[in-house]
């Protein structure tokens, strides 16, 4: 039964990782362009560097929900979206990667090997700690891992953006308000159960449903208007320029 959980943790966090990733990146690179945006090499670099961040980021949050209680929650959960994305922000502003459009789709890759192991564990150990799972349950852990997916992809990539255009500040301060309203908004389920938010009270599944809105429009955002117009003002100063 453990190692059923073990293989159907492994397949919610990494498969829908790795097909974002494919998604997303799958138009910056050949055969739809001419001249790819970004080396392959680099981008598995820093998914290989995000699997081993999103494990660290799980365990240190998994302590802290150890010695945490109702009184402190809040403070934990703003304490962990701000220590995330600074850790985020640190790897990603090296002066070899600033204003460098690669960075951003480094952003993506590096957002998304976190959110491999950060889903994988989260679920398995959710699962492992559910006594009498109902359907329902299971519908919750699904839909958790779709969020902390698509949370830690796109607030990954707006800091690399943030960084390739010189502009760190607005971008981070994106990225944290988004992690921050995620946060919150999963506040009443973890309030209830520090490990797997599954209550079926009507609060939380409203905040469940809210969480989800939020990192689904943030990476909607990404897809569909952050990165292309970093590529449009990147071709736009290349003419500039010539």
């Amino acid at each position: 039964m453990v190692d059923l959980i073990g293989i159907a943790s492994g397949i919610a966090g990494f498969g829908p990782a790795l097909a974002l990733l494919f998604y997303t990146l799958r138009q910056y690179t050949f055969p739809k362009v001419e001249k790819p945006y970004f080396d392959d090499r680099k981008i598995f670099a820093f998914f290989a560097l995000g699997i081993v961040v999103g494990m660290l980021m799980f365990t240190f949050e998994a302590w802290g929900q150890t010695i945490s209680s109702s009184n402190t929650l809040l403070f934990l959960v703003a304490g962990f979206a701000v220590m995330e994305e600074l850790l985020k922000l640190i790897i990603l502003n090296f002066p070899r990667f600033q204003r460098k459009v690669d960075t951003a789709f480094s952003g993506v890759s590096f957002g998304l090997g976190i959110a491999s192991t950060f889903t994988f564990a989260s679920i398995y150990s959710s699962a492992l700690a559910i006594t009498n799972p109902q359907p329902f349950d299971f519908v919750v852990l699904g839909l958790l891992g779709l969020q902390l997916v698509l949370l830690h992809g796109s607030t990954t990539a707006y800091i690399g953006i943030g960084v390739a255009r010189g502009q760190v500040k607005v971008y981070f301060s994106d990225a944290l308000l988004t992690h921050l309203a995620y946060g919150l908004l999963m506040i009443p389920g973890l309030a209830e159960n520090m490990i797997n938010p599954t209550a079926d009270s009507a609060i939380n599944i409203l905040g469940l449903v809210g969480a989800s809105a939020v990192v689904l429009y943030s990476y909607s955002r990404l897809y569909r208007q952050s990165l292309p117009a970093l590529i449009w003002d990147a071709k736009r100063l290349v003419k500039t320029k010539q």
